[in-house]
């Protein structure tokens, strides 16, 4: 059996969540994107995971061994009048660095992927940095394939 659990996240897992959530936003303010509020998990990170909690269209996992090493946020979209089919995001994930390459991230995509795919989801979706080499290695991995690029212009 595996050390680490992937589960759906609870409310005793909130403050864990605030700091997976912290350090995510830290490595990518600190190497991605400065622009990026690295303070906006301690200011609102508390109630974004208790509304993601209470909502139906939202999966929150945690990675525990038994504390939060890891975190996965994804939502589901139904079909409409604008797209066919539904769809599901991956909107966030974590495994905190001592936890990485061991397969963590995998098993939280593919518990992911098998929940959209019980909401009906038929396409996943998810964004990650150019420069975030693991992330892209990481969902390629898992059978993402690019679709679109975000380009930039700050001034």
């Amino acid at each position: 059996m595996d050390a680490v659990e992937i589960r759906k996240a609870r409310a005793e897992d909130l403050e864990g969540l605030v700091a997976s959530s912290a350090a995510l936003f830290a490595e990518d303010s600190g190497t991605r994107d400065p622009l990026r509020n690295a303070d906006w998990p301690e200011v609102h990170g508390a109630k974004w995971v208790a509304d993601l909690l209470e909502d139906p269209d939202a999966l929150l996992l945690v990675a525990s061994d038994p504390a939060v090493v890891g975190h996965l946020v994804g939502t589901f979209s139904p079909p409409s009048d604008m797209w066919t089919v539904g769809r599901a995001e991956l909107v966030s994930m974590y495994v905190r660095e001592t936890h990485r390459t061991q397969g963590i991230g995998t098993r939280m995509v593919d518990a992911f992927t098998e929940w959209a795919k019980s909401r009906g989801a038929t396409r996943l979706h998810v964004t990650a940095y150019a420069t975030n080499n693991s992330a892209l290695h990481l969902y390629h991995s898992c059978g993402f394939t690019p679709n679109s690029i975000t380009l930039n212009k700050d001034f």
